[in-house]
């Protein structure tokens, strides 16, 4: 009979994730609430229950005699997947690091006790009085970057230039926030990378760097990503150093991580935040595989399953890119690639009607594409 796996989560960014653990012989059990997403069609066995339903989620999970549990790029999933890992008896990260990689503040007073380079910031709360601020950030250098702690994908993200903005700035990101929190720090120059690493055990592997673009301020929605990124060895070890530090800061031992941070003009490594998942934006699930050869949700449903990932190369590494479509120019760009290169498209998604609604999200974005070269 062959090993079953659960797998959190229906939609087309959990769906390579099924696919892999099919092609690696697993009966994949899929669960999420009913909403007519792939991964619904393409599980070998659809389970149409809630996954933050715990009760109901483990009462039914508890029955299958699962080798394990996965799920990619997603925090809302990250919390049901550590519930069930725990109720298995599975190794997992602990509620500590659960808590702290979910909350932007807690994180960076994690990483600030542990003496990691980081830029002013605090905590602003809702109900918060501007002349108070105003006299408690005197010694924050401008311009400033707010944020909802509680939240991803570039949701209530707002660059403060001067003082005089900065009540226009919280407001913003507040509203954003379901706990009405959000951290407010200096804004750090430079270009804006991540990286996607796997843990086992406490001990760490960065498997690839990815240069981000972003449409800039005041929001930064992510347009693109591309790996190798382009970064010397000399700082790819600095970057290791800097990120396995703030790994152990946060005690993370299992696993997917994501850091995100910036590279200085004078060589600092600053962080902006780590999730203990793979990247979004396909950048795990397929950035990752074409530009190193590596099998990373292969490492991610081992971890998930008690077993030490394989770092063996199964194919060979291209230069990979997702492109994100946010106006006319970006659809006539895919649509040429379609007619004159199509074998280097890897995938692509379903393209929305192009909106004049600026792009305040992820989310808002028209559809991707991915090349591999």
């Amino acid at each position: 009979m062959k090993k079953r796996i659960i797998i959190l989560g229906t939609n087309e960014y959990q769906n390579p994730l099924i696919l892999r653990a099919k092609e690696l012989g697993f009966e994949t059990h899929v669960y999420g609430v009913p909403s007519g997403q792939i991964g619904e069609k393409t599980a070998d066995v659809y389970h149409p229950i809630n996954i933050m339903d715990y009760d109901k989620l483990w009462d039914d999970c508890s029955k299958l005699g699962a080798a394990g549990v996965a799920s990619i790029a997603s925090e809302v999933a990250m919390h049901p997947q550590n519930y069930l890992l725990r109720k298995m008896g599975i190794p997992c990260n602990s509620e500590w690091t659960e808590e702290v990689t979910t909350n932007k503040y807690l994180m960076r007073q994690a990483m600030k006790e542990a003496g990691i380079d980081s830029p002013n910031f605090m905590l602003v709360e809702d109900g918060y009085k501007l002349n108070d601020l105003l006299e408690r950030t005197i010694d924050f250098k401008y311009p400033l970057i707010v944020k909802p702690i509680d939240l991803s994908s570039s949701r209530g993200v707002f660059k403060i230039n001067t003082a005089e903005e900065l009540q226009e700035g919280l407001d913003y990101a507040m509203g954003w926030s379901e706990e009405k929190k959000v951290i407010l720090e200096e804004f750090i120059e430079g270009q804006e990378y991540s990286g996607d690493s796997i843990a086992y055990q406490g001990k760490y592997r960065l498997l690839a760097i990815t240069e981000k673009h972003t449409t800039g301020a005041p929001h930064f929605v992510e347009t693109g990503h591309m790996q190798p990124a382009p970064v010397s060895n000399e700082m790819k070890k600095k970057v290791e150093e800097t990120l396995y530090k703030a790994f152990a800061a946060l005690k993370i031992e299992y696993g997917a991580i994501h850091p995100e941070f910036r590279i200085t003009p004078d060589g600092r490594v600053l962080f902006m935040e780590i999730a203990t998942r793979m990247g979004g934006d396909c950048i795990g699930s397929d950035l990752v595989p074409i530009s190193t050869g590596l099998d990373y949700m292969g490492m991610v449903i081992n971890c998930g399953c008690g077993v030490a990932p394989d770092f063996s190369q199964i194919w060979q590494p291209k230069k990979a890119e997702i492109k994100y479509i946010m106006n006319q120019q970006d659809l006539d760009e895919f649509e040429r690639i379609k007619k004159e290169e199509p074998e280097i498209l890897v995938r692509f998604s379903d393209m929305q009607p192009l909106s004049d609604k600026p792009v305040l999200k992820s989310a808002d974005r028209t559809g991707y594409y991915i090349t591999a070269r």
